[in-house]
């Protein structure tokens, strides 16, 4: 009996302390961050800049890889017409990223693998289907041995989704925005790619690539991704469009 009670006392605080996703841990991490990150965001969106800034490096210095913070203040200095130090920000951004998915898919590996060694504690072998443990009642066992079973699967499924996670659309729209008014046209074209490629319902990313290709004078792909955006009915400035047809034929 008391072999048992140790037993399901271990398998409970097991739980107890696995009940919670890596996800959930990871943002106890970065949450005081992600708070300043969305106060500014308000700000931003009431135009109000200077609170708005504050509160983004505020982001930064609590937690070092906030890339959207980084990202926000590109955006930022963009409308303060700072065009290079709105890139500066950005690619800051980026290789900040970089950073924060590898630390996010290290710190979600070590939580599987600790995942993995409390179960064994328990002789609960993941990967196996030949688990016995006497002493234990069989239906207890069974279903929590298929209760880690099921966690340790979505975490794995989680982790590998995760591999794949890129840098936001958004932002990719933005910074193509800064190296447009930088004349970096190439550049630019990249990031909309990007941007469009992971959000195809970005419609104004239609717009400013095709503006973007009719200024290297390739017609062809200016009027293709103008019809995209017609498509779409994302804002076209009269302006361009007529020129586009002078210069480019569109009917």
């Amino acid at each position: 009996m008391k072999k048992f009670l140790a037993v399901f006392l271990l398998v409970l605080s097991f739980g107890i302390v696995y009940g919670q996703t890596a996800t959930r841990l990871y943002n106890k991490v970065m949450g005081p961050s992600t708070k300043h990150i969305e106060k500014g965001q308000k700000y931003l969106k009431k135009n109000k800049i200077s609170k708005a800034e504050k509160e983004f490096k505020a982001a930064i210095k609590s937690w070092k890889h906030a890339y959207a913070a980084y990202a926000y203040l590109g955006i930022i200095y963009y409308q303060k017409r700072d065009f290079a130090k709105s890139k500066e920000y950005f690619k800051k951004s980026l290789d900040e990223f970089a950073e924060y998915k590898k630390n996010y898919l290290k710190m979600k590996l070590d939580y599987m693998k600790e995942f993995q060694m409390r179960a064994k504690e328990l002789q609960i072998q993941l990967d196996k289907h030949d688990m016995q443990y006497k002493g234990v009642n069989a239906t207890e066992y069974e279903t929590k041995k298929t209760e880690y079973e099921n966690k340790y699967k979505n975490m794995k499924k989680e982790y590998e989704k995760d591999k794949n996670m890129k840098y936001d659309a958004f932002f990719r729209f933005k910074y193509g925005n800064t190296l447009m008014a930088l004349r970096d046209i190439k550049g630019a074209i990249e990031q909309y790619k990007a941007a469009i490629e992971q959000d195809p319902d970005l419609k104004d990313a239609y717009t400013n690539i095709s503006v973007a290709y009719f200024l290297t004078g390739d017609c062809q792909n200016a009027v293709k991704y103008y019809k995209l955006a017609k498509e779409k009915k994302a804002r076209i400035n009269p302006n361009f469009e007529r020129d586009l047809k002078k210069r480019c034929g569109v009917k």
